[in-house]
């Protein structure tokens, strides 16, 4: 069995997905087969198929829900209470075995006592249990998904200091206690600059660095460098055995037992992060397999330190940090005698960074949508600076920052923060002119198989020296990805999405075989919102990737408001925008070369042809001088009627009607100044789309306008109860509507 553990590991984590993953089923059948080759490998295959069942047992029982006993809820806090600007939470673990976030949302000038509980402290909370955000379009993160798969049942929001009482703590307590002592002595005494970087590599908390260098860093597919996982780890065991045992302080066995003592302490100073677990676990089984003289295999280790880490906690399985670090580990692994062929430093960060690339592309493309083909290239310069110069010195001044002077110790890490600052903003600089994006939109689970198929065969290859063969496999790789990415081009649907981004507007056509793709208004968030890039970064251009869209060959804003066209400005940060058609009584400044459209011009591409209605004369109101636009879409006609009234309705009955129109998007969110009965009567769509936020202070949609739908026996869809509302059309016909929420 010797160096064929990852086998039953395989078997485990298929199990498992079985469960989870409606999806994996596609996979069963190769699995069958698969399963055919071991029959005759002794043990292996029955502790194969017991992994597998084991697998699906485990995640069985995970996924059954756990009754609410209702208010209130007793139970421990499972780590200190965390501060994020406007509220204060800690998570905890009830009596029953539900995990719930417990919040306190923290107004302007308040102050409340979380910051006084510590981990292991008997609570007692009153409150009901809310359910956490869900997603409500394609290719926005869903929190709440999130949450469920780490184990929370929900949040309960404390309001008043009577509502929760707890008291006490545990020797975990404690332990966090010191951790945040010795942060808070560290960064006083720290280098601001270096302060954020140290902070990240050694306690595992990135929340310091800009915003714009994580970005950057996940576009390089260079995260694993910032997040503590097991480089840092061996790093941190490499330098225990230069100091103690190259220095002639200690015996080799005595450094063993040092490492031993070390590296959970270590895990847990890191923040107990999945891939610093995973390492540690590898390290303490390596140091008491060198202690007792047995040689395992290195893939046998990884794989009883993801079976240990997967018994203890499941719901690990969906975590991207452990799928990352495993994912990367045993590629590097099977890869070993690879690596070592040439040892020149930059040949060798070159094979590393290609190979990690490689094997975390389908989670990456997975989780973002989104990688970038040059990033091995900046690899080459972060990789051998992280990894043989920047983590070594951050990690020898955390251990000199107890015995050095402190006038010595503020010096080192100046000196240090100014050579950091010069190279990474050097890199940033030289990783703008190389960082494009493929963009190959969502990458299902069952894109996988082909894809890992293909990159094993092909490392096997290139193990054994095979550059042929192995050349065949990275081109039938590459053509996976490419095959995927051109599914959109020889799709004869089409498809319109009327995306939920609250209180507005915004609609996105993608026309068959992908000839173009238009966009109706970019809705911004409400003008109390601070973030006024929120919609873009959450909900637009996450879509739009997940679409596999880089280019959008026009935006018609309909009119001048935020709930129109908020997002603009943020979208052109990430998308290239061909052409902005707006009215010509728009006076926003969109900052782009904008196409002024009144009624009776037309634009057209590939055939589809966007004509406008109006406005044909200023009506003295911006909403009044939205652009109406029609055109023809799966054989049936279409209107996009923007925020106008009943009066420019009218007009526009009086002018154009009556027109075929199939689905209406109806005017304003459904507000009861538009949609009359003699439009309705005029135009006679079979559907409705209203987009409005849920609960919205303008009682959006009104009752009466839906009365009117309902009389006028249009069926209505909403974007407040179906989410994302989808409608699928070919050329000739309309195949499908749904909603991101309902069927």
């Amino acid at each position: 069995m010797k160096g064929k553990w990852h086998f039953p590991l395989l078997c485990f984590l298929l199990g498992a997905s079985l469960i989870q993953f409606s999806t994996s089923w596609v996979i069963l059948p190769f699995f069958l087969v698969w399963m055919l080759f071991f029959i005759r490998s002794g043990i292996l295959f029955p502790v194969m198929l017991a992994a597998f069942f084991s697998g699906v047992l485990v995640y069985s029982l995970s996924a059954e829900p756990i009754e609410d006993t209702g208010s209130p809820y007793t139970g421990k806090i499972l780590s200190p209470p965390k501060y994020n600007g406007s509220a204060e939470s800690f998570s905890l673990k009830t009596d029953e075995g539900v995990i719930l976030d417990i919040t306190h949302f923290v107004g302007e000038g308040s102050s409340f006592f979380f910051d006084e509980f510590k981990a292991g402290a008997e609570c007692r909370v009153q409150g009901e249990i809310e359910s956490f955000p869900a997603a409500s379009n394609p290719g926005e993160f869903d929190y709440s998904g999130f949450m469920q798969k780490r184990g929370y049942g929900g949040q309960v929001e404390v309001e008043h200091t009577a509502e929760i009482t707890c008291d006490g703590s545990s020797l975990l307590g404690e332990f966090y206690e010191r951790r945040e002592m010795v942060m808070d002595e560290l960064a006083g005494k720290t280098s601001t600059i270096l302060w954020p970087w140290m902070k990240a590599l050694v306690f595992g908390e990135q929340t310091e660095i800009r915003e714009e260098t994580l970005q950057a860093f996940r576009e390089w597919g260079a995260s694993h460098i910032l997040a503590i996982s097991g480089l840092h780890v061996g790093l941190l065991c490499g330098l225990i055995y230069v100091l103690f045992y190259r220095s002639g302080v200690m015996t080799l066995s005595q450094v063993k037992i040092l490492i031993l003592s070390v590296l959970p302490i270590f895990a847990f100073v890191a923040g107990s992060q999945p891939s610093v677990l995973r390492a540690s676990l590898m390290a303490c089984f390596m140091a008491i397999m060198w202690y007792l003289k047995l040689k395992p295999s290195m893939t046998d280790i990884l794989s009883a330190a993801a079976f240990i880490l997967l018994f203890i906690n499941p719901s690990l399985l969906y975590n991207a940090g452990f799928q990352f670090s495993f994912a990367v580990t045993f590629s590097l692994l099977l890869s070993a005698d690879f690596l070592g062929r040439d040892t020149r430093a930059w040949v060798l960060s070159l094979r590393v960074a290609l190979i990690s690339q490689l094997a975390l592309l389908p989670l990456q493309l997975y989780y973002f949508y989104e990688f970038s083909p040059l990033s091995s290239l900046i690899n080459l310069l972060l990789v051998p600076y992280f990894t043989l110069f920047f983590i070594p010195s951050i990690f020898l001044l955390f251990l000199a920052f107890f015995s050095l002077p402190e006038f010595v110790y503020e010096a080192f890490t100046e000196i240090l923060g100014g050579i950091h600052v010069i190279f990474i903003d050097t890199v940033l600089y030289l990783g703008e002119g190389m960082n494009v994006q493929w963009v190959t939109g969502e990458f299902p689970l069952s894109w996988f198989l082909p894809y890992y198929l293909c990159f094993y065969v092909m490392m096997d290859h290139i193990v054994k020296g095979e550059n042929r063969a192995a050349f065949c496999y990275g081109a039938l790789l590459s053509l996976v990805l490419i095959v995927h990415s051109s599914l959109p081009y020889i799709n004869e649907e089409g498809k319109v999405t009327f995306l939920d981004v609250g209180q507005g507007d915004s609609a996105v056509i993608e026309l068959p075989h992908r000839r173009g793709v238009i966009i109706v208004d970019a809705a911004g968030p409400p003008h109390f919102q601070e973030n006024r890039d929120k919609i873009a970064e959450n909900i637009l251009v996450p879509f739009l990737n997940s679409r596999g869209i880089r280019k959008v060959d026009a935006v018609f804003i309909t009119h001048n408001d935020s709930d129109h066209n908020g997002s603009f400005a943020g979208l052109l940060e990430d998308i290239d925008v061909g052409r902005l058609f707006v009215s010509p009584y728009d006076e926003g400044d969109y900052k782009f070369k904008k196409t002024e459209l009144s009624a009776g011009d037309t634009y057209g591409i590939e055939g589809y042809e966007f004509r406008v209605l109006s406005p044909g004369k200023d009506h003295l109101d911006k909403n009044d001088n939205s652009l109406v636009l029609h055109t023809a879409l799966g054989g049936k006609g279409w209107l996009f009627t923007g925020d106008i009234s009943a009066g420019v309705e009218k007009t526009v009955q009086e002018a154009h009607g009556p027109l075929p129109v199939a689905i209406l998007k109806v005017a304003h969110h459904g507000s009861k100044t538009s949609t009359s009965e003699l439009f309705l009567d005029t135009f006679e769509p079979g559907i409705g789309i209203i987009s409005a936020g849920r609960n919205n202070r303008y009682g959006h949609p009104h009752p009466e306008v839906l009365r009117t739908l309902e009389k006028a026996e249009v069926e209505v869809w909403r974007t407040d109860r179906h989410g994302a509302v989808t409608v699928t059309f070919t050329d000739s016909n309309i195949a499908t509507v749904t909603g991101f929420l309902s069927p």
